[in-house]
C-alpha cells in the first residue's frame, strides 16, 4: 500500500503532539528512517509542506502578508496582526511583510487563499471603472 504525503504528515503530527523535545526526536528519527524502508525518500518536500499545513491548521497558526506602498510602523503591524488573527479564528498569525510602491497607498492583506485589497490603486481602479459605465 502506498503512503500519501499527507497520510505520512498526519500520522507524524499525531505522533510528535504533547511530546517532549528528546521524544520528538526519537520520533522524528524514526519516521524518517520508515520514509526511507518505505522507498518513499522523493516525498519527503510534499511530506514537509503537508506536515506545514497540519501543524498550522492543529495549532491555530495562519500564515499572512501585508502588501503596503512604504514600511509600516509596530502598532500598525500589530493591528493588522489581531485583525487577521479574528477573521481568521487564529491564534496566532506569522506575518510577511512586503513593500511594494505601485500600489500608491493602503494595504493588501493575503491569508489562507483569501486576498483583502485595501490599496489605493484598487480603489483608483474600481472608481476608473464606475466612471467608465
Amino acid at each position: 500500500m502506498k503512503i500519501t504525503a499527507k497520510q505520512y504528515a498526519l500520522s507524524l503530527y499525531e505522533s510528535v503532539k504533547n511530546k517532549k523535545e528528546e521524544e520528538i526526536r526519537d520520533i522524528i528519527d524514526n519516521f524518517i528512517n520508515l520514509v526511507v524502508e518505505n522507498n518513499d525518500v522523493s516525498k519527503i518536500d510534499k511530506i514537509i509542506d503537508q506536515f506545514e499545513i497540519v501543524w498550522n491548521k492543529e495549532e491555530g497558526i495562519v500564515e499572512a502578508e501585508i502588501v503596503s506602498a512604504r514600511k509600516l510602523d509596530n502598532k500598525t503591524v500589530k493591528l493588522l496582526d489581531g485583525y487577521i488573527a479574528g477573521l481568521a479564528g487564529a491564534k496566532k498569525v506569522v506575518m510577511g511583510e512586503r513593500i511594494d510602491k505601485s500600489i500608491l497607498g493602503g494595504v493588501i492583506i493575503r491569508y489562507g487563499d483569501k486576498v483583502l485589497d485595501g490599496s489605493m490603486r484598487a480603489r483608483i481602479d474600481n472608481l476608473k471603472n464606475e466612471l467608465a459605465k
